[in-house]
């Protein structure tokens, strides 16, 4: 009994230590997957540059490999101001977007119409762009003999859509949309990567409490009702005791595997 009891110990032991042994391998394997990866979609993005899709309407890949650090540093060197309202607040820094805008060039031409109530006046009124519902509006009036003008500039409404969508190879991809007239010069996007947006750090040591009921597959063995309780280290490994009904004691290791989202 004594050497059979010493057996299924040795057993088991070597079961574990094979466990571990492919639990490492398949880590080890899946690291080195990630890292091509990461290495393949960096140089991508690094590549990307902004693309004009149709008069108002422009698109650029999303660089996602930033660092809390990173988007803190670039955001006190370009507005100080904001930097230190964000982290007197207390608040969590996701994504910069810089942007730079300018209005397509256009040619206008006419006829102001001499004011009725002074003929050395010419009423004139500009629009851009000359349509119906103008962004810029100047409404004025020229004096003939000494060329002064004045006027009065007036603003519309400037509607601008953002649209951040994901590509089949996992990258994040962000349209400007606005009227055929707006043009977008330059557009970056730094943010961090998206599993940090609800990063969750598991503790390295959790505790494990559960029960277990067991069916023989055999006729002459008896059904089982089990407690359990064990510790969880790291979020990967677990070693769970347990003993039965059966007045039986069992010592079980279970390892995490990653899990990974398949790519289309």
């Amino acid at each position: 009994m004594e050497k059979k009891d010493r057996f299924y110990k040795i057993a088991l032991g070597i079961m574990i230590i094979v466990v571990i042994f492919l639990s490492w391998k398949v880590g080890s394997s899946n690291n080195g997957n990630d890292k091509e990866l990461i290495a393949l979609r960096k140089s991508i993005i690094a590549n990307d540059s902004l693309t004009k899709e149709k008069d108002g309407q422009y698109a650029k890949l999303v660089d996602y490999y930033n660092s809390e650090k990173d988007l803190k540093n670039e955001l006190k060197q370009t507005n100080e101001e904001l930097f230190k309202t964000i982290k007197k607040q207390n608040e969590r820094l996701l994504s910069l977007t810089n942007v730079v805008i300018t209005l397509q060039d256009m040619v206008s031409e006419g006829f102001g119409k001499e004011d009725p109530l002074d003929t050395n006046q010419i009423n004139l009124t500009l629009k851009y762009p000359e349509d119906n519902d103008p962004f810029i509006t100047w409404d004025g009036s020229i004096n003939k003999n000494t060329a002064h003008y004045r006027g009065e500039w007036s603003f519309g409404k400037l509607p601008l859509q953002i649209v951040l969508t994901e590509e089949s190879r996992g990258l994040w991809k962000t349209r400007v949309i606005g009227p055929e007239w707006f043009k977008l010069d330059s557009l970056t996007i730094n943010s961090l990567p998206p599993e940090k947006y609800t990063e969750v750090i598991p503790r390295k040591l959790q505790f494990l409490l559960g029960g277990s009921y067991t069916k023989p597959l055999t006729p002459n063995g008896s059904n089982a009702i089990g407690f359990g309780g064990g510790i969880n280290l790291f979020d990967k490994h677990n070693i769970i005791i347990n003993a039965n009904t059966n007045k039986e004691i069992g010592l079980h290791y279970y390892y995490k595997f990653k899990s990974t989202k398949k790519q289309k």
